[in-house]
């Protein structure tokens, strides 16, 4: 290029009509572009591959930048003379974590977040606003938070449709639900969201099954 405008302000405008040779040099030329899928490597040997990810954690290092600027942050070393400390520092983004876990486990109806890191351990919903199908939910919720179990209670007046799709969405590894003809039945409808069917387990089972299941 000839008499291109610099970067460098020069009182209200930048300068014009720079030369490279005349004007400034540098220490490295070269040409620069974004490298895109299909491009050759340095060598030429290779083509260059995109493909997706998430900056889940980061390493920066910092060498003696912060170092030289606080007072006596420094070392004797074993040759007994006195050094900056060389640091750096790493992070990890709990956002982009869930996040990164979120691409990874769902299908077509929501998450499915592994057991180990789910917000809750238990899904729990009566569907009826029948008296006894509320009352008997309200006495699961409080037996499984006695055994220290996490657990999300869904008790709006909402229809089973709705309920069950957002289930689904938010993706709670443990879903039980309690009906009418759950109580029928005397048990709750056990189904893991990783899976397709459900099953009943009666009252008796419950919390060894629940137990056996986050062990």
């Amino acid at each position: 290029m000839k008499n291109f405008i610099g970067g460098q302000k020069e009182e209200t405008t930048d300068s014009i009509n720079v030369n490279y040779g005349r004007d400034f040099t540098c220490e490295m030329l070269a040409d620069i572009a974004l490298a895109s899928a299909g491009d050759l490597t340095e060598d030429g040997k290779h083509t260059l591959i995109e493909k997706r990810g998430i900056e889940v954690g980061n390493i920066f290092q910092l060498g003696t930048h912060y170092s030289d600027r606080m007072q006596g942050a420094v070392f004797t070393d074993k040759d007994n003379t006195e050094k900056r400390y060389y640091m750096g520092c790493y992070g990890i983004g709990i956002g982009r974590t869930m996040a990164a876990v979120v691409e990874i486990h769902n299908d077509e109806n929501g998450i499915r977040w592994p057991k180990t890191i789910a917000p809750y351990q238990i899904h729990l919903m009566h569907i009826g606003e029948q008296p006894e199908v509320i009352q008997k939910t309200q006495e699961l919720y409080e037996q499984l938070k006695v055994r220290g179990f996490e657990v999300l209670y869904d008790d709006r007046e909402a229809s089973a449709g709705i309920k069950l799709n957002d289930a689904d969405l938010m993706g709670i590894p443990l879903r039980l639900l309690v009906s009418k003809k759950t109580l029928e039945k005397q048990g709750v409808e056990w189904k893991l969201r990783a899976e397709k069917d459900s099953r009943l387990v009666t009252f008796d089972q419950l919390m060894k099954e629940v137990a056996d299941y986050h062990s």
